[in-house]
C-alpha cells in the first residue's frame, strides 16, 4: 500500500510539471490597437448590451424627442449592437478556455481473468491504474490563450464599428426627420397662407372687384397645397418610424424633435481629414487583425510539434501478492501529419490580410472623397441659397404681394412669387440636411468630430 501512495505521489508531480512545462514564459508582442478593455470593455452601452435584465441605464422618450437622448436610447436598446456586446463576452469565455490545461487521463486494467487453466477465475489477476498527463512542448495552451486575445479584441473592434455604424444612422435618420419636420411646419404655414389668399380673392369676387376664375385658380392652388402637406406629413410620419427602429420600437414614443438644422461657418480641407483615415475602426483594426493571424501562424506551427503523454501508475499481481509501478511515455510519430497544411494556410492568410488592410485604406479613402464632395457641394448651395436666392425671393414676395394690394399685380404673379419663395425655402432645408448627414458620414469615416479639425 505504501507503493501505491509514492505512485500516486510521483504522479501528482508529474501532472505538476505537466503544467509548468505548458506553462513556460513567452514574452508576448504589445498589441497596437487602440481599442482596448479601457474603450470597450468597461462600456456602459456594452454592459448594457450583455445584462439586458439590468433596468438601471434606461433613457425615458418624451413627447419631444431631443439627440441626445436618441442616441443614448439607440446605444442601449439596438438589438443589432447588442449581439456584438454578445460576441464581445464570448470571445472573452473562449479566451478562457484556451487559457485550461489538458485533462489529465486515469485508465484502469485488469488482466488475466476469466480465462482457462491458471487464467481462470480471479486468482491470477493484475490490476493496473494508469495516470496520464500530456505535455504541451510547443506552448499550445499559451498561444491559444493568445490566440483567443486577439480574437477578443477584434471583437471588441467589431463592437466598436458597429456602435459608430448605429450612431451614424441615429444622427442621419434624425437629420432626415427633422427635415421632414421643418417641411412638414413649412407646408402648414403655406396652407395658411393659401388660405388666406383664397377668402382675400372670394372677397374681391363677391365685391365685383375680379373675376370668379381667379377665385377658382385660388381654391386649386389650396387643393393642392393641402394634398403636399398630407405628403409632407406621411413623410414625417415615415422618418419618425424609420428613427424609432434603432432601438427597437415599432410605433414612435415622440410626437416631435427638438433642434434645428444648421452649418459651419467654414469647411476644412480634405488633406486634413484624410490625415484622420487611421482612426477609422475599419483600417485601425486591422493592426490588430495582422497580430491575429500572426499568432494563429505561431500556434499552427506548435501543433506541428508532437506533444508527449507521460504516464505512470501501480499494478498488483494477484498470484504472487506483489506490487510494483508503473511508468510510461507516449509519443507521436509525425511521420505524415506535421500540420504542413494548416501551416500553410495561416501564411497565405498573413499575405491576404496585407492585402486586405490596403483595400480597406483605399475603400475609405474612395468614400472619405466622396462624402467630401457631397459636402462641398451642398456647402456652396447653402452659401448661394444663404446670400442671394431666399433674401431675393423673399424680397420679390412682399414687394408682389404689396403691389397685389394696391391692384398693381394679378393674382398669377403673387402666386408665382409665393411658390418661388417657398420652393426655395424648400430647397434650403434640402440642402441643410443634406450638409448635415455628409458632415456625420464624414464623422464615420474619420472616427474623429468635423468641429475637432481645424478649418480653412
Amino acid at each position: 500500500m505504501k507503493l501505491f501512495l509514492k505512485t500516486v505521489l510521483v504522479l501528482g508531480m508529474l501532472v505538476l510539471a505537466a503544467g509548468c512545462a505548458s506553462e513556460q514564459t513567452l514574452i508576448e508582442p504589445p498589441s497596437e490597437s487602440t481599442l482596448g478593455d479601457q474603450n470597450y470593455g468597461q462600456s456602459p452601452a456594452l454592459n448594457k448590451n450583455v445584462a439586458p435584465q439590468d433596468t438601471a441605464s434606461t433613457v425615458t422618450i418624451s413627447d419631444t424627442l431631443t439627440f441626445s437622448d436618441a442616441l443614448s436610447k439607440a446605444l442601449l436598446e439596438n438589438p443589432r449592437l447588442q449581439s456584438y456586446g454578445w460576441q464581445v463576452r464570448a470571445k472573452e469565455a473562449e479566451r478562457l478556455q484556451a487559457s485550461l490545461l489538458p485533462n489529465p487521463r486515469l485508465q484502469a486494467e485488469m488482466e488475466n481473468v476469466g480465462g482457462s487453466g491458471p487464467f481462470e477465475g480471479l486468482d491470477n489477476r493484475e490490476i493496473t491504474i494508469r495516470l496520464g498527463q500530456k505535455i504541451l512542448l510547443g506552448a499550445d495552451r499559451l498561444k491559444a490563450k493568445r490566440l483567443a486575445g486577439y480574437n477578443r479584441q477584434l471583437a471588441g473592434w467589431d463592437y466598436e464599428t458597429q456602435r459608430l455604424d448605429v450612431l451614424t444612422g441615429v444622427t442621419q435618420a434624425y437629420i432626415s426627420a427633422l427635415e421632414a419636420q421643418q417641411q412638414w411646419n413649412q407646408q402648414q404655414a403655406l396652407v395658411t397662407l393659401a388660405e388666406e389668399l383664397f377668402h382675400s380673392i372670394s372677397a374681391q369676387v363677391d365685391a365685383g372687384k375680379v373675376s370668379p376664375i381667379a377665385a377658382t385658380r385660388a381654391k386649386v392652388e389650396l387643393s393642392r397645397v393641402r394634398i403636399d402637406l398630407k405628403n409632407a406629413r406621411s413623410t414625417f410620419e415615415t422618418a419618425r418610424s424609420n428613427l424609432a427602429s434603432f432601438w427597437g420600437n415599432k410605433q414612435p414614443a415622440f410626437e416631435g424633435l427638438a433642434g434645428t438644422l444648421a452649418k459651419t461657418d467654414s469647411l476644412p480641407a480634405y488633406s486634413s481629414l484624410a490625415q484622420y483615415i487611421s482612426r477609422n475602426p475599419d483600417v485601425a483594426r486591422w493592426a490588430t487583425e495582422m497580430q491575429q493571424r500572426e499568432s494563429r501562424l505561431a500556434l499552427e506551427r506548435a501543433k506541428g510539434i508532437p506533444d508527449p503523454t507521460i504516464s505512470g501508475g501501480y499494478k498488483r499481481f494477484e498470484d504472487v501478492g506483489a506490487e510494483a509501478a508503473v511508468v510510461g511515455i507516449s509519443i507521436p510519430l509525425p511521420l505524415f501529419d506535421r500540420n504542413q497544411g494548416d501551416i500553410k494556410a495561416a501564411k497565405y492568410q498573413i499575405w491576404r490580410g496585407r492585402s486586405q488592410r490596403q483595400a480597406a485604406v483605399t475603400e475609405v479613402t474612395r468614400a472619405l472623397q466622396e462624402a467630401y464632395n457631397r459636402l462641398q457641394a451642398s456647402y456652396q448651395e447653402l452659401q448661394q441659397l444663404q446670400e442671394e436666392v431666399l433674401p431675393g425671393a423673399q424680397s420679390a414676395f412682399k414687394g408682389i404681394q404689396s403691389g397685389y394690394r394696391q391692384g398693381k399685380f394679378d393674382y398669377l404673379e403673387v402666386l408665382d412669387a409665393q411658390r418661388t419663395l417657398f420652393t426655395s425655402r424648400t430647397r434650403y432645408i434640402q440642402a441643410l440636411a443634406e450638409y448635415n448627414r455628409a458632415v456625420a458620414e464624414i464623422e464615420r469615416l474619420i472616427g474623429t468630430p468635423l468641429s475637432d479639425i481645424p478649418s480653412n
